[in-house]
């Protein structure tokens, strides 16, 4: 015997453990890849395997032989169903973001009643299996320590679950990390207790037996032994009743759904747990029949049920009692724990909260956080007390099939969920109370003292017929009389026949087909109805108030602003919504999906209903958020279109144009990235907005295209405006076209608007005339000077024949002043004509021109300076060269004039008349500096470095083109040197032109440079 005080603080020590895993899982102490691995999920499913498993297998496999293993082939093919069944459940729950099966129901049949039902139901249904466990335990500790001590250990076991529970499944929270903590907590007891059941069993088979031959052997001699427990099976004397019941239990009971649908597992754990849960169970039950065997031997009177914990005692290995009793304790209380928390949550949700809704308008935290925890106290002394009020005859198992029974009542509105959109609110709360009648009659009331019910006896009478004959040949064949089948085939067949007759007298409401709608679809949708939607932030918060309280309402409303980036100032629609469904989503473990739900929709405001048109636009844009937004794994087609989807948005986002799509309700609904930089303002701004909303000049310029869009007029077009956009001067073109209606439900498309920005190419058409006018003058030019030419050679020649006739030296005089002035409109001339013929710029890059040669930058800037003294009606200024001889460098001359003219053309402009410019040059470094300095205006800093693209200009008149500094820092890159610039407002500018000197390594090579 094991000291009962051992026993207490083994099972103090025990819960202490689970407590620090669920610590340890909360706060990330354990690696979140390890805490949300799919083997944790699988093993935290092991839930399924309570003290009915640990203890009571054995006592079932003595019972009703091989039946036994029905328990666990059930849960196989359940997960063998999980793409028909768990995936779906998973993906309606999530997507609906629904926690238990009554809020799957009640969202289906849209019906609180049939919440509430099936939450009572699932109370009452559970209180046996709880009872169980405790009874369990009790029967554990009597096995141990003799009787005398095992109630008041089962009362202490209780008031600790108690308080276990409450602290770590009372407090409402919306992370993970507490369902983490849970599930790995669940997880580490599955695993302790399939180690001590594996443990048990071989110790069963090496001392009982003295290994396998011996066992081997026993099996031979007690050959009808081994074949009664096969008999059952082959006479399926509950075979397939139970294959029935432990199928629906594998996700129906509340333990299961909770871990498997609530615990936040996504997808691929789920198909992975579903092969390695049944993997478990079977390990589990690998060591049944060698303990049953091995008990069978050592004990053959004693309790098979407590076989577990008696071999190793009697084989004197009081450490594997121990710790046989340890894993009885984690098997029941794992169970109970989720049970409770399960029940608890369910019981909130729809028996309590719908009716205090008043009562959360103060301190809602701390009030349901007290509720939470009473609801789990009571399921727990409740679960206790029935115990205590049972006979405790029988195998320990009949309580867990009793419950089985219960549960299996929920698999017809299930599979209505899933597969039939028919069934309506009324024939699921039809067939539910008929089957809650025939189980109550059936199972629970034979539980009960003094309650009256159909004893199991005259089941067999009625499994058997009235025949004598009959009863005597299965007496003959020492079949037990199994309790579970008539039940459960009795209560199914009155609950889906009710259901499915009730369903056909009378067709489901509106709101029953879109939720069936919702259920059965595989491909996303809007969650809900988006009947009423808050016209802002404010009024949303104001609303909630009402039913929350401010100081809660503020704090919801706060930290889902903050979670989605929503301005307070927000009044889009589809912002309002995506607040509105993610105060649902935080709400949901406070209150309960649906009532967080109920809360989250009375919030908003009601105001009148968008449109048909409207509504459909407001849906598109809500999905098209969603889907940027990966909130939903998509699998087959609808992976595929989404694919194409993200392939189109990729193309549409590349476009050279700006596109726009407003919907029929006014607002936008897409936009590229071309129109975001065109308004200066980001897609998530932008999408949803009213037009009215967009910067200038944008808002009256969209809303004229949408209307006129919309009014018909030819179907499509075109308008083209100059307007300032983000501080430049902007040419806009916006074509627009409507779009067709998507369905019957709206009868208008939208409008889509596509803007070009025609700026650069207005530019450039310009330069280009203006190109073409200067090649005109240019040939004007060297025509009138070709024209002038020829008088001036024969005014040049008689001044030269005046002077050799004349006699006078003051007529000589004169005439020498007539040659002087000739030659120099002759260099004018040749000057202009040259400038005339220079042609086009080159590009960087390309090669040396054909003449190249050495060129004094002195003289460069000598002739640029006559060149422009040309232009009389430009302010006059004075030129300071001091440019050396001696800086000479190899290149175009024509094409270095160019640029001086350009720098000093630009220097003149931005100073004013008498003003003085400075053309300083030096050698530094084995390169040549040319500095062109000017007092003028000055260039603002943010416009230094875009003053060398194309058309970019700081002249106020006309006649700036923007090309002058991006050709001649081309020309100068081109000869391998560099044109920079340093300004600042109203201090002048200063252009650095830095060439490699001719002769020096780099600089180009012409027909005079060489050595």
């Amino acid at each position: 015997m094991i000291d009962v005080g051992v026993l207490l603080f083994a099972t103090v020590a025990w819960l202490a453990v689970l407590a620090a895993i669920a610590l340890a899982a909360q706060r990330e102490r354990i690696p979140r890849a390890l805490a949300r691995h799919p083997l944790v999920l699988a093993l935290s499913l092991g839930v399924y395997a309570s003290s009915w498993t640990y203890y009571g297998g054995v006592g079932f496999a003595q019972r009703h032989g091989l039946v036994f293993l029905a328990v666990y082939l059930g849960p196989t093919l359940a997960c063998m169903a999980t793409p028909l069944l768990w995936s779906r459940v998973l993906h309606i729950t999530r997507e609906q973001r629904l926690s238990s099966l009554a809020d799957l129901l009640a969202f289906r049949f849209q019906s609180p009643a049939a919440g509430a039902l099936v939450a009572a139901f699932s109370l009452v249904a559970s209180l046996p299996y709880v009872a169980q466990q405790f009874r369990a335990t009790e029967q554990s500790v009597r096995v141990l320590s003799g009787p005398g001590h095992e109630e008041a250990v089962g009362a202490v076991f209780c008031a600790l679950l108690a308080l276990f529970t409450a602290f770590f499944g009372a407090r409402p929270s919306a992370e993970r990390r507490r369902e983490d903590g849970l599930a790995a907590a669940v997880a580490f007891e599955s695993a302790a207790k399939l180690a001590v059941l594996a443990a048990v069993g071989l110790v069963a088979v090496l001392g009982a037996f003295g290994g396998p031959s011996g066992l081997a052997g026993w099996l031979r001699d007690h050959a009808a032994e081994v074949e009664a427990l096969a008999r059952p099976v082959r006479e399926d004397s509950g075979w397939t009743s139970m294959l029935v019941i432990s199928f629906a239990a594998a996700f129906l009971l509340p333990r299961q759904w909770h871990m498997a649908f609530a615990s936040g597992a996504g997808d691929r754990a789920l198909a992975r747990a579903a092969w390695a849960f049944p993997l478990f169970l079977l390990a589990l039950n690998l060591p049944v029949l060698p303990i049953l065997w091995a008990g069978t031997r050592l004990a053959p009177a004693g309790p098979a049920d407590s076989y577990v914990l008696l071999v190793p005692q009697l084989l004197d290995q009081r450490w594997l009692a121990l710790a046989a009793f340890i894993g009885g304790i984690s098997a029941a209380s794992a169970m109970v724990m989720v049970t409770a928390v399960a029940l608890a949550n369910d019981s909130a949700t729809h028996l309590l909260l719908p009716l205090a809704r008043r009562t959360l308008r103060r301190n809602v935290y701390a009030r349901v956080l007290w509720m939470r925890r009473g609801l789990l106290t009571a399921i727990l002394v409740g679960g206790w007390l029935f115990h205590r009020a049972q006979a405790n005859r029988g195998l320990l198992v009949e309580s867990g099939i009793v419950s089985f029974v219960a549960f299996a009542q929920l698999l017809p509105g299930l599979f209505a969920v899933l597969f039939w959109e028919r069934a309506t609110r009324a024939g699921f709360i039809a067939g539910l109370l008929a089957g809650i009648a025939s189980w109550t009659a059936l199972c629970l009331a034979p539980l009960l003292p003094g309650m009256p019910g159909l004893d199991p006896a005259w089941l067999g009478l009625l499994l058997e017929g009235a025949d004598p004959a009959g009863r005597a040949a299965r007496a003959a064949r020492a079949l037990p009389i199994d309790t579970w089948s008539l039940p459960t085939f009795v209560s199914l067949a009155v609950n889906g026949g009710t259901l499915a007759l009730v369903s056909l007298l009378r067709p489901p409401a509106k709101a029953e087909r879109e939720a069936a709608r919702l259920c059965r679809r595989r491909e996303i949708g809007p969650s809900v109805e988006r009947a009423t939607v808050p016209s802002s932030v404010g009024a949303l918060e104001e609303r909630l108030a009402r039913l929350l309280g401010r100081e809660a309402a503020g704090i919801e409303v706060t930290r889902a602003r903050i979670e989605l980036d929503i301005p307070r100032d927000e009044t889009r629609p589809t912002e309002l919504h995506a607040l509105q469904e993610r105060l649902h989503r935080n709400l949901s473990p406070l209150v309960g999906p649906v009532l967080a739900r109920t809360v989250a929709e009375e919030a908003g405001a009601p105001a009148a209903a968008p449109g048909a048109g409207g509504a459909l636009t407001e849906e598109l844009r809500w999905l098209e958020r969603r889907l940027a937004r990966g909130e939903t794994r998509l699998v087959g087609a609808a992976r595929e279109l989404d694919l194409l989807r993200r392939w189109l948005r990729s193309v549409l986002a590349q476009l050279p144009l700006g596109v726009c799509a407003v919907g029929s309700d006014g607002a936008v609904s897409l936009v590229n990235r071309r129109l975001e930089a065109l308004v200066g303002a980001p897609e998530r701004d932008l999408v949803g907005a009213p037009l009215d909303r967009l910067p200038a000049p944008f808002a009256e310029l969209f809303a004229r295209a949408v209307r006129a869009a919309s009014a018909g007029e030819a179907g499509a077009g075109a308008e083209e405006i100059e307007a300032h956009v983000a501080g430049r001067a902007r040419s806009l073109r916006v074509h627009r076209a409507a779009l067709d209606p998507l369905d019957a439900r709206a009868a208008s498309g939208g409008v889509v608007l596509l803007v070009e920005d025609r700026t650069e190419q207005r530019a450039l058409e310009a330069q280009l005339a203006h190109k073409d006018r200067l090649a005109q003058l240019g040939r004007l030019a060297a025509g009138v000077a070709h024209e002038v030419g020829n008088p001036l050679t024969g005014i040049a020649c008689l001044a030269q024949n005046l002077r050799a006739e004349a006699d006078s030296d003051e007529i000589r005089a004169r005439a020498g002043l007539i040659l002087g002035e000739t030659a120099r409109i002759e260099a004018i001339l040749r000057t202009l004509l040259e400038h005339s013929r220079t042609g086009a710029v080159p590009s960087p890059g390309e090669g040396p021109r054909a003449r190249v040669g050495r060129v004094s930058l002195a003289q460069v800037v000598a002739e640029a300076e006559r060149l422009l003294r040309l232009d009389r009606a430009a302010p006059h200024v004075r030129v300071e060269q001091a440019c050396p001889e001696s800086l000479v460098v190899v290149g175009d001359r024509r094409e270095l004039v160019q640029v001086f003219v350009n720098l000093l053309a630009n220097a003149r402009d931005a100073s004013g008349a008498g003003a003085t410019i400075a053309v300083r040059g030096r050698i530094e470094a084995g390169e040549i500096v040319v500095e062109v300095e000017d007092h003028g205006s000055g260039i603002p800093e943010e416009l230094l470095a875009a003053v060398f693209e194309p058309f970019v200009t700081t002249k106020r008149d006309p006649s700036g083109t923007g090309l002058g500094l991006p050709l001649s820092r081309s020309i100068v890159q081109d000869h391998g040197g560099t044109l920079t610039l340093r300004s600042a407002v109203g201090q002048g500018t200063t252009v650095v032109v830095r060439l490699p000197l001719a002769g020096a390594p780099g600089a180009r090579r012409g027909p005079e440079a060489a050595p």
